[in-house]
């Protein structure tokens, strides 16, 4: 860590980015963000917006248009960038532009001595998680990608709609891929220790309720883009989460994007799954008993994750 303090890097201020600086100022948790967007004009301007807001904050975070040579210093470099989400009807659209954006950016934060942690909400993040860590060529921890963080949070709360009860009081978990073959962890869903399955009983066709609520899962994405042209809000929050694991060494349990080696029976891809963060990234993953059928569900996001990456592949060997 900094000894003159918590300095973050943000590259890519678009939706996302910008939606990250902003909870990151009312946080507190940085004490200089340094912006760089490929849009100086844009960067500028919310670096200058940021500081107005930064004056109404309990902890003032030095706001400034950044430049790559900030990485020297930094203590966390968090990427944001990606395609519009406008147009977009499947993630896997973005693997391409993504890669070569990791090839233009990456080079760039390593060749000014970075040696610390890449968080990303880049998508699709599974993949490119892994193709920033082969870029980078830092060792697999220090690579955090945003994962299933959001698609866990919808899960939740939908199921505390159901029960109304207070999403904090709900344990629930989505595995494996950021994209359409994510896994809902109904087996390991709980309400203050007691299974979810008992406050199913009166929802009528149980399965069918479980179908409907992993397609809301999967689909609330497209309709807030369809709606307003791209999700920030949620992801920038959930952000927030892992910088304050990470700058506070937390050694908080976050469905990551992590680099798996054997767990859950698979090996050599990120996909989320439970882990440690902390101020060496992701530092342990959590093998939870999950079902068997879950355990399938898994191995076929992790196939199709492998086979997406060959598209990013194809860019690397250019």
């Amino acid at each position: 860590m900094n000894k003159l303090g918590r300095n973050v890097v943000l590259i890519g201020s678009g939706f996302v980015g910008s939606s990250y600086a902003y909870a990151l100022v009312n946080s507190g948790l940085a004490t200089k963000l340094s912006i760089i967007d490929i849009d100086e004009d844009k960067s500028i301007a919310d670096v200058n917006d940021l500081m107005d807001a930064s004056c109404k904050t309990e902890c003032p975070t030095l706001v400034k248009e950044g430049s790559y040579e900030d990485c020297k210093d930094a203590d966390l470099v968090v990427l944001c960038y990606g395609n519009s989400q406008k147009n977009l009807t499947n993630r896997l659209d973005d693997i391409k532009i993504a890669t070569r954006m990791v090839l233009d950016t990456i080079p760039k934060v390593m060749e000014n001595g970075y040696d610390g942690i890449i968080l990303l909400a880049t998508n699709p993040v599974d993949v490119i998680s892994k193709v920033v860590q082969e870029v980078s060529g830092l060792d697999h921890n220090k690579i955090v990608g945003s994962g299933t963080n959001l698609d866990t949070a919808r899960f939740i709360q939908y199921l505390a709609q159901e029960v109304s009860c207070n999403p904090k009081d709900v344990e629930a978990y989505v595995l494996g891929e950021h994209g359409n073959s994510s896994v809902a962890l109904w087996s390991n869903a709980r309400i203050k220790g007691i299974s979810i399955d008992k406050f199913l009983k009166n929802v009528g066709d149980g399965e069918k309720f479980k179908e409907d609520v992993l397609e809301k899962i999967r689909d609330k994405a497209f309709k807030i883009i369809k709606g307003k042209g791209a999700t920030h809000f949620g992801i920038a929050n959930c952000l927030v989460d892992f910088t304050r694991a990470i700058l506070l060494d937390e050694k908080r349990i976050i469905m990551a994007s992590a680099y798996l080696d054997g767990e859950y029976n698979n090996k050599g891809l990120y996909t989320g799954v439970p882990t440690v963060i902390g101020a060496n990234g992701c530092e342990k993953i959590l093998e939870m008993d999950i079902s068997k059928k879950e355990q399938e569900m898994f191995d076929n996001s992790c196939k199709a994750l492998e086979e997406n990456y060959k598209l990013a592949q194809e860019v690397l060997g250019e």
